[in-house]
């Protein structure tokens, strides 16, 4: 029985976990508890990069969504008529805070992703796939927290 797995240690036949590969730790032995680890520093940037994309891409759809209705419903409110020029400028809405949220989560995810690398690399341990979730999580929290004016004052 191994009490510390350290990421020099790397299993033999050891692949890559599928993408997700979010498995509740039942107990070490459990055979997708063990599969459901990383070691290589790539692994850890690549989870890491996917999951801020997931969660900013939500995020930022949402955010434009919301944009777009309100745009249309202030015109519907003030009996304007709503046009086809509103609604490319709808889209070009949207899809302007959906590149612009990808890009902000590309790179934070990025930098993120290679810190977590070189600081499991330099410990010598392996990561779990809950911890590039977390951090996804955290990145796009961060980001809501600072969306306020006073809150970005204070943070």
């Amino acid at each position: 029985m191994r009490v510390f797995v350290s990421s020099l240690n790397v299993p033999i036949g050891y692949s890559t976990p599928d993408f997700p590969s979010l498995y509740w730790p039942i107990g070490p032995h459990h055979q997708k508890y063990q599969e459901s680890f990383l070691y290589y520093s790539i692994d850890i940037w690549t989870f890491t990069v996917a999951w801020t994309l997931i969660f900013f891409g939500i995020f930022y759809v949402i955010a434009g969504l919301m944009s777009v209705f309100h745009n249309l419903f202030n015109d519907y409110r003030h009996r304007l008529r709503i046009s086809k020029l509103s609604v490319v400028n709808s889209l070009v809405t949207v899809l302007a805070y959906v590149g612009i949220g990808l890009f902000r989560g590309f790179i934070s995810g990025a930098v993120i992703g290679i810190m977590l690398g070189a600081i499991y690399k330099a410990g010598s341990l392996t990561m779990s796939t809950w911890i590039p979730l977390s951090w996804g999580c955290a990145q796009i929290l961060f980001d809501v927290c600072t969306s306020y004016s006073t809150s970005s004052i204070l943070l």
